[in-house]
């Protein structure tokens, strides 16, 4: 189903003598993490030690950890790069999807309006060109935005931008997300506003956002509704390094003092609520890091977790209809 790109990370290997590796994926590909191993090792003779620790993006890669561990060097999965710097060199592994679109957006054009917005993920982003043609040929308009931001590739969005699809709102009439999963698609849907279809071609199943965006709308505002009665706030920054907003948490600190209220910055490695157990008598929290963990994880903090912008309109500075998703 995906190309880990073996033969290639081998031959880097080799070429460079490495003798201990480390590799990194995202939740959704750890489970091909020790068949990979394996294979790497048989090809190179390498020691590859796998970084279990949750990861959250590009922006959370585990450089330091591996420089601790005395790697020579980290194979960072499923993502574009984001981050130059880092402690040893990192190789980004964009892991292609070799499952073909087509088929099933085939047997569900009658679901789509005439001009249509492509929008993916790193993992499908190649097949964009050939969606676009085949939607040309059966008489649709078909747009992609240009790459802006983190994005690498005209299309691709990530969980903390989604300018390539914002670019094109005005011009289309629904976006059809090709990919896996709700996040995505969802953020699709509140940064443009239009109507947005997830191709779930893993699931090999097409789900109409408009009825998920609503749900996690109404959650969202039970949140903020519960913060407008807040007097202490916990501000989360964030230890990874491309996730780190020391700044915008210095801002929204101000922010919330301006509204005779407390605030708290709070120094996280990894944000869960084992880890903001000790902080249970804050009344609401805010998030400076990556937004997935506000929007998919919030069932599972006593306290409303909000995004900056969420804050802002429990805090009277902003509107319910000028609602924003928190982009980096």
């Amino acid at each position: 189903m995906y190309n880990f790109e073996i033969d290639h990370i081998v031959k880097i290997t080799k070429e460079n003598r490495f003798k201990t590796i480390a590799l990194q994926f995202p939740e959704g590909l750890k489970e091909h993490a020790a068949e990979v191993a394996d294979e790497i090792r048989a090809g190179s003779e390498c020691e590859v030690i796998i970084y279990s620790k949750p990861c959250y993006g590009a922006c959370d890669l585990a450089d330091e950890e591996a420089t601790q561990l005395r790697c020579e060097a980290l194979f960072h999965f499923g993502h574009s790069p984001i981050i130059s710097k880092t402690r040893i060199p990192v190789f980004y592994i964009e892991v292609r999807s070799e499952v073909d679109p087509i088929p099933l957006i085939s047997k569900n054009l009658d679901k789509l309006p005439k001009k249509v917005g492509l929008a993916t993920t790193v993992q499908h982003v190649h097949a964009l060109k050939k969606v676009k043609e085949f939607l040309e040929e059966k008489k649709f308009e078909v747009f992609i935005g240009k790459a802006k931001g983190r994005a690498k590739y005209d299309g691709q969005i990530l969980g903390c931008n989604f300018c390539c699809a914002k670019s094109i709102a005005e011009k289309v009439d629904c976006f059809v997300y090709i990919g896996s999963g709700n996040f995505h698609p969802l953020g699709v849907a509140r940064a443009t506003g239009k109507r947005t279809f997830a191709f779930d071609i893993e699931m090999n199943e097409v789900r109409d956002m408009d009825f998920f965006a609503e749900k996690i709308q109404r959650k969202r505002f039970a949140k903020i509704a519960r913060a407008k009665d807040a007097k202490t706030f916990g501000i989360i920054i964030c230890e990874k390094k491309g996730q780190r907003r020391k700044n915008l948490a210095l801002r929204l600190k101000k922010k919330i003092e301006k509204h005779g209220k407390k605030a708290y910055l709070l120094y996280l490695d990894e944000i869960s609520p084992e880890a903001l157990f000790s902080f249970r008598r804050l009344d609401a929290l805010v998030n400076t890091a990556c937004p997935r963990v506000t929007i998919d994880d919030a069932a599972r903090y006593k306290q409303p977790m909000l995004t900056p912008v969420e804050l802002e309109i429990a805090l009277g500075e902003r509107k319910f209809e000028n609602y924003e998703m928190d982009e980096m």
